[in-house]
């Protein structure tokens, strides 16, 4: 049985806790929030409660696994204190606000010879894995042109406004484009070049929008991004022209149109995809929280390196960005 803290129980931490309390094979041992009451409000009989993770590694001297999601500007802080104490840590993305924290991050992790990985969600989410190996195999000929589209109203409700201030979130390139580029470069890899448009406007409210061109020898990929100034929706989708079919996603049907024939429609869970072409790793689930947190649990507890989300790659889209020139080759 392994026993998980969790450190973090907003939004996306709260969504973490569910998806640990789903497994049969994990223990829930302690819930930190520093905001007070909240770890009291969400935990179960039996989880400890802190707002201080000094306090919480004291008093579970036992645990196995931390997983940290709390703001972005803290995760190299409280990162490096988990791993310091020889603990299997995974922490949201981004990994840091910049190149040099996310290194210091599995540096620590190296010299304490424990697991680490980050939680870049969308390596993990079917209709990506399907269309990773659809891409990878050549199943339609060569990408010709790929767009990825993440979108959604301003996030207003973070703690403390913590989003919108670029310091601690590094604003959209940081917390949603990362999400898209994260996934062309597990892809594709480094591009040949990349171009950036970034317009903002703060009057009456905040808009962020983003888009990033990535050159892959003739093949064009752009990811936009954007926090807009009204109550949209959030949607995620992607377009990929390849020689031979579009492949369309628009956030709940995956649809193939392959020339000179009829559309395929490809349901998201990969109904229509047999499991042995999603390589790599095996999802079961139609949760990508789910999956990439039962992923680095095997990985930490079997001492496998998370090689699905691995440290150059990670390291990589942290410097794309920031908008460095020196890209670190793969």
């Amino acid at each position: 049985m392994a026993k998980v803290l969790m450190v973090g129980v907003g939004g996306m931490g709260s969504h973490h806790l569910e998806c640990w309390r789903k497994m049969p094979d994990v223990q829930v041992a302690g819930i930190c929030d520093v905001y007070p009451g909240r770890a009291q409000e969400k935990a179960l009989d039996g989880e400890a409660v802190f707002t201080d993770m000094d306090d919480a590694l004291a008093a579970l001297p036992d645990i196995d696994l931390v997983d940290i999601a709390v703001p972005s500007y803290l995760h190299r802080a409280l990162s490096c204190k988990a791993l310091s104490h020889g603990l299997h840590t995974i922490c949201e993305k981004p990994l840091a606000l910049s190149y040099e924290d996310g290194k210091a991050i599995f540096d620590t992790a190296r010299e304490n010879g424990v697991c680490f990985m980050t939680a870049q969600v969308v390596r993990f989410m079917r209709p990506y894995a399907a269309l990773r190996e659809m891409i990878r195999d050549k199943r339609y000929g060569n990408v010709m042109r790929a767009a990825f589209r993440r979108l959604s109203g301003t996030p207003v409700w973070s703690w403390e406004n913590w989003m919108l201030d670029e310091q601690k979130s590094g604003g959209v390139p940081f917390d949603l484009s990362i999400h898209d580029i994260d996934y062309i470069v597990s892809v594709f890899g480094m591009p040949d070049n990349i171009t950036k448009h970034r317009a903002t406007c703060s009057e009456e409210g905040y808009t962020d929008a983003y888009t990033v061109t990535m050159q892959y020898g003739a093949a064009q990929i752009t990811a936009e991004a954007g926090w807009y100034n009204c109550a949209m929706p959030f949607c995620a989708d992607f377009r990929v022209v390849c020689e031979k079919a579009v492949i369309l996603y628009d956030g709940k049907q995956m649809t193939i149109y392959p020339r000179g024939h009829e559309s395929v429609p490809v349901s998201v869970d990969l109904s229509a995809v047999h499991k042995s072409e999603v390589k790599g790793i095996n999802l079961t689930s139609d949760d990508g929280y789910y999956e990439e947190l039962s992923y680095f649990k095997e990985c930490a507890l079997n001492g496998k390196a998370p090689d699905f989300v691995p440290e150059k790659e990670v390291l990589a889209v942290l410097k794309l960005a920031e908008g460095k020139t020196d890209q670190p080759a793969f």
